[in-house]
């Protein structure tokens, strides 16, 4: 039976299967979760790139009936154009906020709790911009993705405790890394995008194209893993992509076009 998956990107939400893909909302998004009967996204509002702005992103709800999308609901509004991912865990709503390089958490009622400070606010573009991406977390741990590309660093998966005390951090064998899933043994699968690899933290690469991974979910009996070309941020709203899908031991079973850069993907 084919595992029906969510795919956010900047064309707006996807259904995708082994099957193909099917469009369920335009809108430039980005972060995507499930979560009883729901759909909760990260978008920015704003029309084109040229319109971004520090307050035109917002988070986003939907009904979700087996089928399709409906009744919109904005939760959040004033964020930055460029927040990542957005999970539930501990029961508290978590965004990514890039530019401002820190993890936002909001209580079941959409009031904000925290900004936890991953790394001292910085330019957008310059030298000390860690480009934070991806967040993990459950009631003990939390952990977040650093990109690092701006840095000159290599990536890092910075760990913390449930009130966001460091614990330790982990290099990634490459700089602009997306996506932290962790395994049912303990061990973490990340996508090593700049190669087109997806890898165990600390152990084997597997190669999945030679585009630009990001998007990954891991199922009892399957992987799937978004990738794109990749190209200027102006240009990122019409890029094409693909989700590839592999079983657990990693070897690939199928593979689909999809018209969209995959930004994160969810399975529903």
């Amino acid at each position: 039976m084919s595992t029906d998956y969510l795919l956010a990107s900047r064309q707006g939400l996807f259904l995708v299967n082994r099957k193909g893909h099917r469009p369920l909302t335009t809108g430039r998004f980005f972060g995507v979760v499930v979560r009883e009967g729901e759909v909760f996204a990260f978008l920015n509002t704003a029309a084109d790139a040229g319109q971004d702005s520090e307050s035109s992103g917002a988070i986003v709800a939907y009904a979700w009936d087996g089928e399709g999308l409906s009744n919109q609901r904005v939760l959040v509004e004033g964020l930055d154009h460029n927040c990542h991912q957005v999970d539930f865990f501990d029961g508290s709503f978590f965004v990514v906020d890039t530019f401002h390089q820190c993890i936002r958490e909001y209580d079941a009622d959409w009031r904000p709790i925290a900004a936890h400070r991953i790394l001292p606010e910085a330019a957008r573009n310059g030298p000390d911009h860690g480009h934070i991406n991806s967040i993990a977390g459950d009631g003990k741990t939390v952990r977040v993705l650093l990109h690092n590309l701006k840095r000159k660093q290599l990536s890092e998966i910075f760990e913390y405790d449930r009130q966001f005390r460091e614990r330790g951090r982990t290099t990634l064998p490459g700089s602009g890394c997306h996506d932290i899933v962790p395994l049912e043994d303990g061990r973490l699968l990340t996508c090593l995008s700049d190669d087109g690899r997806i890898a165990i933290v600390g152990g084997e690469a597997f190669q999945i194209d030679e585009y630009w991974t990001r998007g990954l979910v891991v199922g009892p009996d399957e992987i799937a893993v978004g990738s794109s070309l990749y190209g200027r941020r102006v240009a990122r709203a019409i890029l094409p992509g693909f989700v590839t899908f592999l079983d657990r031991g990693f070897a690939q079973t199928g593979r689909i076009y999809v018209p969209a850069a995959p930004t994160q993907m969810r399975a529903l």
